[in-house]
């Protein structure tokens, strides 16, 4: 039986939408990944694993963004990508000296927010441009509006002027680094936003008036605008004369502008939610002790602010206009509110904290009348529908995603899904209805779904689910098939889209460690490729790991042999499979045979890399690579790099069969990438012919 979730999610924007960049090495960064993900129920297709920061802006734009544009493209979440969020463990900036012209003062750096945001205008940046080139999402209008990454803005809305430019929507989680928050307060700022979402809170929207006329007076006359329009809507808002609110325990927000502000002493309560900044050029320049951070906030109970991670002049245009918080009564989201209120391109500015909360919203359900009980096959129809609390409002638009790919769209209506075009077994189900407010709130209907149009199935066994950094995991995982050509050549662990261990064959017994996974929980499936290409997974399951270091065994890292299909894609990111457990122990990547047919670009020694096959690459490539730690060096792993058919298909007709088998007993073929031709490919090929047989008397 499937089990099945009818669910809420957030208007123009939802985890659906939402990237998460982890770095892999990093322990805080996998904790923190995996805290939000369960948090806001971010599908597995969305957690990207390498480092997010670059030594200087150039390397960021070739390597970076690259291996984002690979990795959404390898997943097929192009259409569900719109925000980006860093986890803590991430630099605060990026090097970028040279790109922006000021005529007051130096654009050194960008924020990492920053510098993801702009990530599809990247020409435009490296070629020059001034500090106040305007961001086409924003406009002088108190309207808010759903943000699309795949939309070209100009003037607030979309449009296909040339002038128009995409976005993506960049923020950063926490700074655990000095002056910055602690993991637990971030994880804590992660739970009131959840739970702030759609309660409607009373209270109000204090704007405060400074004397400091430099950080105060480029919002002073902007208030009592943004006051009028908040209070039509049905809210409250105040305009002080004082740095901030005292002996007030009702805040939905503060916009003020001072450069030090005692909030941690400050006898005021900052209700779940709530947005709060203090306009000031170091608010998020963690390397510099001089002036509030935006941390203190979120230590206060702000669910997210701004600052600029260096001196930026007091353009109006650089910081959050008031106009945010009519955008975020009226129902946006904290990211939506935040961008759309920035007059100008967003490099210096940092969006700190859970761009995902919207707690002014009101909620939409999703509902699915025939909910799949079973495996599937062929084409199924799904019944969406949805409602809203909305005043006046009703659900227009469903859609259905698999495993976060667009599958289905209808204006309630019948979805119609050809499952034929997808992997057989287990798949992520999400039947998603829209209403027609000018925030396109969403509600999200969530269930398992298996496929079974050619016998195909994975499963997996875990001898423990709990443990701590250094404990070792074992999975029993195995594929099943029938016929010569069904049955798996390669079985692989996934955490969250990405390989962790992989044998040849079609049955493993598979590792890693709770330092690979990370602390906290997260979803761990077996996946069965097959000589055609298809990848299929096994349902889910959970493995909860502990904070903690435990007893790390001082060994040399191990390495896999896995497999990636690259086809034709102009690029492709390759990640490194190894098990180490010492979270004090950093290992080295090193390859130690180049592919032939593809260029390795330059990155971070990580435990993955960027290619970029040559042109009119064809059939497969070899890479090896070795890793080092404090316990040796490992033996060589290797990636198999398939352009467009899978080795053992050597016949070129698209799948592994009797042909194949004549062709290698009429020139033996290298079937275990060692390098030559010999007996010990014969014996790999019988175990897989084996696997085949036992799919076979499985069925």
């Amino acid at each position: 039986m499937l089990a099945l979730s009818a669910g809420l999610a957030c208007a123009g924007g939802s985890g659906e939408n939402i990237i998460i960049i982890v770095d892999p090495l990093n322990a805080e960064s996998l904790y923190a990944a995996n805290y939000y993900k369960l948090a806001r129920n971010v599908p597995d297709a969305n957690i990207l694993y390498f480092y997010p920061g670059a030594a200087n802006y150039q390397s960021f734009v070739d390597f970076n963004l690259s291996a984002l544009r690979a990795l959404i493209a390898q997943r097929g979440i192009e259409d569900q990508a719109d925000y980006i969020l860093l986890m803590p463990g991430s630099p605060f900036y990026i090097n970028a000296s040279g790109y922006v012209s000021d005529g007051c003062s130096p654009v050194n750096r960008f924020s990492i927010s920053g510098a993801y945001t702009t990530a599809f205008v990247t020409d435009e940046v490296l070629a020059g441009v001034s500090s106040n080139s305007n961001n086409r999402y924003a406009f002088n209008t108190m309207t808010p509006a759903p943000f699309d990454s795949q939309t070209t803005w100009y003037r607030g809305g979309p449009s296909n002027d040339d002038l128009a430019k995409r976005y993506y929507l960049g923020a950063m989680l926490g700074y655990t680094g000095e002056l910055g928050n602690t993991l637990e307060e971030i994880f804590a700022n992660v739970d009131r936003s959840v739970a702030a979402d759609w309660t409607r809170p009373t209270g109000t929207f204090y704007f405060c008036q400074t004397g400091d006329n430099a950080r105060s007076g480029p919002r002073h006359n902007t208030f009592d605008a943004v006051i009028a329009e908040i209070t039509s809507q049905g809210g409250t808002g105040s305009h002080e004369f004082r740095q901030m609110p005292r002996n007030e325990h009702d805040i939905l927000s503060i916009i003020t502008g001072a450069a030090t502000l005692d909030i941690d002493g400050a006898n005021m309560t900052i209700l779940p939610g709530a947005y709060s900044d203090h306009l000031t050029s170091y608010a998020a320049m963690f390397d510099n002790a001089n002036q509030t951070k935006v941390s203190a906030w979120i230590r206060k109970g702000a669910t997210a602010s701004w600052g600029t991670v260096e001196e930026p002049c007091n353009y109006p245009g650089k910081f959050t206009h008031a106009r945010s918080m009519a955008y975020y009564y009226r129902g946006a989201s904290m990211g939506e509110a935040v961008f759309r209120a920035q007059g100008f391109t967003p490099f210096q500015g940092l969006l700190y904290g859970d761009p995902m909360c919207r707690p002014h919203d009101y909620p939409v359900t999703a509902t699915l009348s025939n909910p799949p009980t079973g495996p599937v096959s062929g084409t199924i129809v799904l019944d969406a529908s949805g409602q809203t609390d909305k005043p006046g409002g009703f659900v227009f638009e469903t859609e259905a995603t698999i495993d976060n790919q667009l599958v289905a769209t209808g204006f309630i209506s019948d979805l119609t899904i050809d499952t034929t075009v997808l992997a057989d077994g287990w798949h992520d189900l999400r039947v998603f209805a829209y209403d027609t407010s000018a925030v396109r709130s969403m509600g999200v209907w969530q269930s398992g779904l298996v496929i079974s149009n050619l016998g195909r199935a994975a499963q997996i066994e875990a001898t423990i689910t709990t443990g701590d950094l250094a404990t070792s995991f074992t999975f029993d995982a195995s594929g099943l098939g029938s016929g010569m050509g069904g049955q798996p050549v390669e079985i692989r662990l996934i955490q969250h889209g990405r390989v962790l261990d992989s044998v040849p064959g079609c049955k493993a017994t598979l590792h890693t460690t709770g330092l690979q996974l990370g602390a906290g929980a997260s979803n761990i499936q077996a996946e069965a490729l097959y000589a055609d290409g298809m990848r299929v997974r096994s349902a889910p399951i959970q493995i909860l790991v502990d904070y903690v270091d435990g007893s790390p065994s001082g060994s040399v890292a191990s390495v896999s042999t896995s497999t990636v299909w690259v086809g034709s894609a102009p690029e492709a990111f390759i990640a490194l499979p190894n098990t180490h457990d010492d979270r004090n122990d950093t290992p080295t990547f090193e390859i130690i045979d180049a592919p032939g047919q593809a260029v390795i670009e330059p990155g971070p020694d990580g435990p993955y890399r960027l290619i970029t096959p040559n042109q009119g690459a064809t059939g497969f490539d070899v890479m090896t690579y070795r890793v080092t730690n404090a316990g040796g060096q490992s033996s060589l792993g290797r990636i198999v790099l398939v352009y467009d058919r899978h080795p053992l298909d050597l016949t070129g007709d698209g799948s592994f069969d009797i042909d194949d088998l004549y062709a290698i007993h009429a020139a033996p073929a290298d079937i275990n990438y060692d390098g030559v031709a010999d007996d010990t490919d014969i014996r790999d090929l019988e175990s897989l012919l084996r696997c085949g047989e036992l799919a076979d008397m499985s069925n």
